[in-house]
């Protein structure tokens, strides 16, 4: 059955196609609000980032504020110097001298020098543990570059994998558009159904929502790299080189071999021994603090003593008897206890994500050189022929659209899976704390 075009229907159609507008348009409006268009190669992106990036250049501060505590360390402790002169002479009148700040030989004067020596090494403990904090926050810096990269390297493969997923969207929106403005006119000259053409823009309308959807990941990722290049608000189209993506492999890598390296070459690992370093080094700093520091002094006193002018040297030292910091000490025994704890912990969590790193990478890669490349390419010239025969009315609606949203579904999976497997890869290098695989 037809049916002949009404008024409800013209508004109808006018407000559907001022949605699929508006739709249609999104991500040309989404490219119009940034500030430019960069293309940029993950080299480029790993340069720019190791110089722009806001979260490195603080840690980088804190590794140089660290590293100037060794010098404050290596400084010895200053000599004191004390003075001290009469103001008010209560005895100039009999004894003479000045009645103010008498410097004659009828006033008081006196100098006294102090310089304290740390004993049982304190000086050379200390300079260690301000090296080994610098160390470590050395190693804090390395361990944040290799989780920044990780994320700048997601992001950039992302994007990539966004825009030709909205490539994809884009021709079947474009494609499906054009059949239904051809059906319009048929239906309007009452040669094709009311049901039939709904069916249609139905699934125009479907088609513009799932692209919403992944414009909103291409808008979240594209200020992720922003942030993280910190670039004021440029749309970034990755051109990675597909030739070397392509090329990589998982033959090369052995896991005993990845699991030994990463012991090595992971920066948290590191940080986790440098924490017990410390530890140790803590210890036997508090060790030293029980053994009592020595002052030396020596001073002159001009009319104070028991004699005219009186000079003398003096020692002092704490006498340990209560305090042998014996609280610090037993802290910090228990302190390196539960940092080799942590290591232990620490080298186990190393070896379970490195090992479940690799498994992951071994299925993606399989999956991926397992799929037929052509396939993505014969179902989309496949689905060209289907437009043609639908619109000569060789096959049903059913059958067009089950084709239709098949080429999308295994065109957008064909995408996920390149993206899931250069992520895989990239979380090797992750997880091992080096690029044993390279993709640039």
């Amino acid at each position: 059955m037809f049916y002949k075009f009404k008024k409800h229907d013209m508004v109808s159609k006018k407000l559907f196609y001022l949605f699929v507008f508006s739709l249609t348009h999104l991500n040309l409006f989404c490219q119009e609000s940034y500030n430019g268009t960069l293309k940029v190669s993950l080299r480029q992106a790993d340069s720019i980032f190791v110089v722009n990036n806001l979260s490195l250049l603080a840690e980088k501060c804190n590794v140089d504020a660290a590293k100037a505590q060794i010098i404050q360390a290596r400084l010895f402790n200053n000599i004191t110097l004390a003075a001290t002169q009469v103001a008010y002479n209560t005895e100039y009148k009999t004894k003479g001298g000045k009645q103010w700040f008498d410097f004659s030989d009828q006033g008081e004067s006196s100098l006294q020098v102090q310089k304290l020596f740390l004993l049982a090494g304190k000086r050379n403990k200390q300079i260690k543990l301000a090296e080994a904090n610098a160390n470590r926050e050395e190693e804090n810096y390395f361990d944040l570059l290799r989780t920044l990269k990780f994320s700048l390297h997601s992001t950039f493969y992302a994007i990539y994998s966004l825009e030709a997923t909205i490539l994809v969207y884009n021709k079947e929106i474009a494609s499906l558009q054009k059949l239904i403005e051809v059906f319009q006119n048929q239906f309007e000259k009452g040669y094709l159904s009311k049901k039939e053409l709904l069916r249609l823009k139905s699934a125009l309308f479907s088609l513009e929502n799932e692209k919403l959807g992944f414009i909103n990941q291409l808008i979240g990722s594209q200020s992720e790299l922003n942030l993280l290049l910190h670039t004021n608000n440029l749309h970034y189209l990755p051109q990675p080189d597909l030739n070397i993506l392509e090329s990589l492999s998982m033959e090369p890598l052995k896991l005993q071999v990845l699991i030994d390296t990463a012991c090595v070459h992971r920066y948290d690992l590191k940080m986790v021994q440098s924490d017990l370093n410390i530890s140790e080094l803590n210890l036997t700093y508090q060790k030293a603090v029980a053994v009592p520091d020595l002052t030396l002094s020596a001073g002159w006193d001009k009319n104070g003593g028991y004699i005219h002018n009186y000079n003398f040297v003096g020692l002092q030292f704490d006498l340990p008897f209560f305090n042998r910091n014996q609280g610090n000490i037993k802290a910090a025994k228990y302190n390196v206890e539960s940092a080799r704890y942590k290591l232990q912990s620490a080298v186990d969590h190393v070896k379970s994500e490195v090992i479940s790193a690799y498994k992951g990478a071994l299925e993606n890669d399989r999956l991926y050189h397992q799929f037929d490349k052509n396939f993505v390419k014969d179902l989309e010239e496949l689905n060209r022929e289907m437009i043609k025969n639908y619109e000569k009315k060789n096959i049903g609606l059913v059958e067009f659209l089950d084709y239709y949203d098949a080429y999308k579904t295994n065109a957008i999976q064909l995408n996920t899976l390149e993206n899931n497997r250069i992520n895989a890869f990239e979380n090797i290098n992750f997880t091992v704390g080096k690029d044993v695989i390279s993709n640039k």
